[in-house]
């Protein structure tokens, strides 16, 4: 259990926590319809932040600062922190304060052959932290759509584990021609308002948006809503599918609502992306848990989906919403048509139950789900129990590095390297699994490694694997694919987006190829750092472990870049 002691968001709606929620309370909605904006063809419903409006808020809260080398992107991020932290207070320099940042693609605007440092999803978080004084290296969790969400769940680890006091957990997210026409190659966006649950729904509006929440164990400013629990779950089943069983999210919320009373559970704060089949999904899991019957909303038809920070702005959302009593509407729904029961809440309605939950998937198989608590002013922190990586041992090692494999100490030569050495190793090593070969590279890298190591270290792969967790880092994300994919878009005449190409563009997708080819239905999370520090990961391992339903942990570095390739993995598990 961790305190929210402040919180912002930065939307097409207002710039502050009270104009969004206001704005939602009154049915407000950010969305419009686009035509010829960032260069493509089709009109498209989005939410986009005034230009004019953000300068001057910029203007107003950074007077003394001079902001010209930052990005728009890095912009938001400052902005929505600094307006956080007016409520919170707390000392951004101290070295017990961590910051973590939620973002898919973070300044992809800036995406070039010649790789603009500005690009790196690293390189923003540390202007941003160095901007407020803070020397720790900064987390930073680019896991698809569950982004946000699984930043909450990060901080309340990390918190609890008691490697930090306070987390400022920032995401962030704008939208370009890269976005827009990916999200429109999978034929997801829906050319009107979106209408999530609703029998007539066509599909997901995107949006743009930054939002912070500022985590404490201490609860400085006599705050009325704690994070209880957090779980991240994988499909196992699809990279870009929703899964038909609902699995992943279901034992999501199998882990957050162990030892919680469900009937406090004031509403459930969904996905809702109005696609078919992310809602029959979500409907499915709560049918699974029995908990059909919970008044359940969406909030995409006010701010679309904004990615990597819709975890975070829709938890501030709800928050405000519990605190205040109430149940909001989903919006746009006006007849339910989900062929799994759900109770949809079609109309805003007063609740005196002291919790909610907050549910989020995305690309890659990954799912995240939370729960809010309102307290009174008696509840005070409790520290968990860590677990210690003495308790644990090392199963195996696998490496990948000019161009030879090791596991543990065995060498795995190629005697031609030439073509793609990670289809010859495929061959060499034997390896049957069809799937491999529309894979990207970095997918395709990681695949190799893993599964050598599992192989060796005798896993069946038909085996169903709910206690292994999988954390993942590079440096450079997705931008072999992000390269490729902008070629395809590039020339406005030959303009043809592919699903198949964009979905790669996310980096967590190593990880769900690794979990679907091995039915690893743990946690998988993908992070981005400068360098591999082992350390970092190893308290990432720590903080996974300390889950009694977790015995195993693949982790570590997986790149690949203009056909250079580097992997660095290990297999750890409790004694």
């Amino acid at each position: 259990m961790i305190f929210c002691i402040g919180n912002n968001i930065i939307s097409s709606l207002g710039f502050s926590t009270k104009e969004n929620y206001e704005a939602v309370i009154n049915g407000q909605t950010g969305l419009s319809l686009h035509e010829n904006t960032f260069g493509i063809p089709e009109p498209f419903f989005a939410s986009l932040i005034d230009e004019e409006m953000l300068n001057n808020e910029l203007i107003l809260n950074f007077k003394d600062e001079d902001l010209s080398s930052y990005t728009k992107f890095e912009k938001l991020l400052l902005l929505s922190i600094k307006k956080a932290n007016d409520e919170a207070k707390i000392d951004f320099r101290d070295k017990n304060t961590l910051f973590i940042l939620s973002t898919t693609k973070g300044n992809i605007s800036y995406l070039s052959d010649e790789m603009d440092e500005k690009v790196y999803l690293w390189h923003s978080a540390q202007k941003v932290t160095s901007f407020f004084g803070n020397e720790n290296e900064p987390l930073v969790i680019s896991n698809a759509c569950i982004s946000g969400a699984a930043a909450q769940v990060e901080a309340l680890r990390l918190i609890e584990n008691g490697y930090y006091e306070n987390c400022v957990v920032v995401g962030g997210e704008l939208l370009s021609k890269f976005i827009i026409s990916g999200f429109q190659s999978f034929k997801a966006l829906s050319q009107e308002q979106c209408q999530p649950f609703d029998k007539n729904r066509h599909g997901l509006n995107l949006g743009e948006a930054a939002a912070t929440i500022i985590y404490s164990k201490e609860n400085k400013t006599n705050s009325k809503i704690v994070l209880l629990k957090g779980a991240i779950r994988n499909d196992a089943r699809h990279i870009s599918a929703p899964s038909i069983e609902a699995e992943g999210l279901y034992n999501c919320l199998v882990a957050i609502t162990e030892d919680v009373d469900k009937n406090d559970i004031a509403f459930v704060n969904a996905h809702g992306t109005a696609t078919i089949y992310n809602d029959e999904m979500e409907a499915l899991a709560l049918n699974r848990i029995a908990m059909q019957h919970i008044p359940t909303n969406s909030l995409k038809a006010h701010f679309g989906h904004t990615l990597g920070a819709a975890g975070l702005l829709e938890s501030v959302i709800s928050m405000q919403a519990l605190q205040d009593g109430i149940v909001l509407k989903s919006t746009n729904c006006k007849e339910v048509g989900a062929k799994h029961e759900i109770n949809v809440a079609q109309e805003t309605m007063r609740t005196d139950k002291s919790m909610f939950m907050k549910m989020v998937s995305g690309f890659g198989g990954s799912n995240a789900a939370l729960v809010f608590k309102k307290i009174d002013e008696t509840l005070e922190f409790s520290d968990s129990q860590i677990f210690r990586l003495s308790d644990s041992q090392t199963v195996i090692e696998g490496k990948l590095k000019d161009n030879v494999i090791y596991i543990n100490d065995i060498e795995h030569k190629l005697e031609d390297i030439s073509g793609n050495i990670l289809d010859n190793f495929y061959r060499k090593e034997k390896i049957s699994y069809p799937k491999f070969f529309k894979m990207d590279s970095l997918s395709k890298a990681g695949f190799i490694v893993s599964e050598l190591m599992l192989r060796e270290a005798g896993f069946d792969i038909e085996t169903p694997k709910k206690d292994m967790a999988i954390l993942l880092c590079n440096r450079s994300s997705s931008s072999d694919d992000d390269l490729i994919y902008l070629q395809s878009i590039k020339d406005k005449d030959n303009y043809f987006p592919s699903p198949s190409v964009f979905v790669y563009t996310l980096p967590n997708i190593v990880a769900g190829e690794m979990a679907i080819r091995n039915k690893i239905f743990g946690e998988t999370s993908f992070y981005v750092s400068e360098c591999y520090s082992k350390d970092m990961m190893l308290r990432q391992v720590n903080n996974v472990l300390s889950n009694q339903s977790v015995n195993y942990v693949l982790f570590g570095w997986v790149e690949a870049l203009k056909g250079n390739y580097e992997v660095e993995l290990t297999i750890i598990k409790k004694s």
